[in-house]
């Protein structure tokens, strides 16, 4: 594969996979030509061919100086002078090997073939380049995601399959280019006719690129005169991650609650059994508990009326306290502050959310009628999950890419809010079973707000699971996940650690820089000296759908997002004469 190419040094050294080469007098360690062109073969970064039979050993340069430094500025120094041509040396580490097989290259990523000493090196050919890259030198379907950032002219494209097989996350700093990224691989993926993917829009910006899909394009605006999520529609699963209940106390009389809650009506002001009084409260009020002790008695017994319709959000918080709190004591029948303690937070938590006009305006706590025939939370929540996330066999000829706008909802309650909904969601994958969900990818912008451990005590930890065992087993269940954020340090360990394939954008915090590093461990070394000085539009994606970690730039979508500068001079206007002369300076 390498006759006819003049080669552009030799192997004088070989240290497990890192390899010392010495450089011919004509390369002068900056470029090399061949039938191709010209290759850059003098920066850290660059890849270059050494001979290993019949196939190519691939190197990627590590660093290029002479080798004798101090040579080369001796000229003028005690009489003596600068040789001609001072030797140069490049290091380089071995990443894999190029083989032909039926007129096809194929790149094979791998540290154990090594070269033998004296092996010439040699410019890889631009075919060359593209195999080891993972360009399109066999079959299967590909999308292009950017262009070598080096020579900016070689194609990189990736196979859809080794992409979204496993997750995907997207990381970088404000303004370096994640949306734009984001929305061209969607648009890439959007041309599929079967294509269903949902996008969590933190902040309204992804509509835009879509429009030219037409009936295809399904845009969800979260808030008034949009999708208000009835409360009873989250289930148990959304409701807990939503209230955070602990284990040991709070936990079963929510479950009580939930189990319970299609057998009463209730107000701002209390709950009753369908067709009585409302005697069930949430105050721990003094005086006489008969009433509310009965009527939980029945509700344990299973004898209670079943209601025609949802009762308020409030009924939640009356039902766990009377169930937790009254007590019967020598037949007496009292409410007991120190049981109501337990569950105070509880309540709190209820009643506070539903004060909350923000949150009222994305979530229905005023009860209502059942989507259809009796009163069920698991059909309730089937019908969200539908609307949300697609049906479970697809949708032909109905849309393939959902933007969830989720501008409207305010960001201290968006963990709570849209971590529900990905609690939902879980569960009903996994009730479903493997293999009986139309294949979805699911796209998470600005992750840290959601996907973390939520403050409080130890025991919420657990509610930060769902999520994480969605990251683990989704996949299974025909799930993809494109996690995109701007601060990986804040986004569950868990969840990045199950991405199969990083784009990484600048990062300039050392515990972003970290979180990247610790997570995606086998190209920490190559990615972490990189990941500061990336230029704008620039990234390194590395992971299971490319064999080695390539530094690209990224194409630009068309249409574009929301998401461009904000043109201060223009919206200022600012004239070209400004800055030419000093204001004057005050006394």
């Amino acid at each position: 594969m390498i006759i006819g190419r003049h080669p552009l040094g030799y192997v004088v050294e070989v240290d497990g996979p890192q390899v010392l080469l010495n450089l011919h007098e004509s390369t002068r360690g900056h470029a090399a030509g061949h039938a191709d062109g010209v290759s850059t073969v003098g920066q850290p970064g660059d890849l270059i061919g050494v001979e290993g039979g019949s196939n190519v050993i691939v190197v990627r340069v590590l660093s290029v100086a002479f080798a004798e430094p101090r040579e080369v500025h001796s000229r003028g120094s005690m009489g003596r002078s600068t040789p001609a041509v001072p030797l140069r040396q490049l290091r380089g580490c071995v990443i894999g090997c190029i083989s032909r097989h039926n007129e096809r290259l194929e790149f094979t990523a791998h540290e154990w073939r090594l070269p033998v000493l004296g092996a010439a090196a040699f410019p890889l050919s631009d075919l060359e380049v593209l195999a080891t890259l993972g360009g399109k030198t066999g079959d299967g379907e590909r999308i292009l995601l950017g262009r070598d950032a080096r020579s900016g002219l070689l194609p990189f494209s990736v196979g859809v399959d080794g992409l979204l097989g496993r997750h995907l996350a997207v990381l970088g700093g404000t303004g370096q280019g994640k949306t734009h990224f984001v929305a061209a691989l969607l648009q890439c993926l959007a041309r599929a006719p079967d294509a269903r993917i949902v996008v969590f829009d933190v902040n309204g910006e992804y509509a835009p690129a879509f429009a030219y899909l037409g009936s295809r394009l399904l845009v969800t605006r979260l808030g008034k005169e949009g999708l208000r999520i009835p409360y009873y529609a989250l289930g148990r699963h959304g409701l807990s991650r939503l209230l955070l209940p602990s284990e040991r106390a709070q936990m079963p009389a929510l479950r009580f609650a939930l189990e319970r809650l299609a057998f009463v009506e209730a107000n701002e002001e209390g709950a009753g059994l369908v067709g009585e009084a409302k005697v069930l409260f949430d105050d721990c009020r003094a005086g006489d508990a008969r009433d509310a002790f009965q009527a939980i008695r029945k509700l344990k017994a299973g004898g209670a009326k079943p209601a025609a319709k949802w009762p308020h959000m409030s009924a939640l918080s009356c039902l766990s306290a009377e169930w937790y709190a009254t007590r019967e004591d020598r037949g007496v029948a009292r409410r007991d502050s120190f049981h109501y303690g337990h569950i105070h937070s509880l309540v709190n938590r209820i009643r506070g959310l539903i004060e909350d006009e923000r949150f009222r305006e994305v979530v229905r706590v005023e009860g209502g009628q059942p989507a259809e025939g009796a009163l069920s939370m698991a059909a309730e929540g089937a019908r969200l999950v539908e609307t949300v996330f697609g049906s479970q066999a697809g949708n032909p000829g109905g849309w393939s890419v959902h933007v969830v706008d989720l501008s409207r909802l305010a960001q201290d309650l968006m963990p709570f809010v849209l971590g529900s909904f990905l609690e939902l969601y879980a569960a009903e994958l996994f009730q479903r079973g493997p293999g009986n969900t139309h294949p979805t990818l699911l796209v998470l912008e600005e992750a840290h707000h959601y996907l973390r451990q939520l403050p409080g005590d130890a025991e919420t930890g657990q509610h930060a699971l769902a999520y994480e065992r969605l990251a683990k087993e989704g996949r299974k269940f025909g799930v993809s996940l494109l996690v995109s954020t701007q601060r990986p340090s804040e986004v569950s360990p868990t969840v990045l650690a199950q991405c199969g394939t990083w784009a990484v954008f600048r990062l300039s915090n050392e515990a972003d820089q970290r979180s990247v590093s610790a997570a995606a461990e086998s190209a920490a070394a190559n990615v972490a000296r990189q990941m500061s000085g990336l230029a704008r539009g620039e990234a390194i994606l590395f992971g299971g759908a490319v064999p080695i970690a390539t530094r690209i730039a990224v194409v630009r979508p068309n249409p574009e997002p929301r998401s461009a500068d904000p043109c201060f001079g223009r919206s200022w206007k600012m004239g070209s004469d400004v800055g030419e002369e000093s204001p004057p300076v005050p006394d």
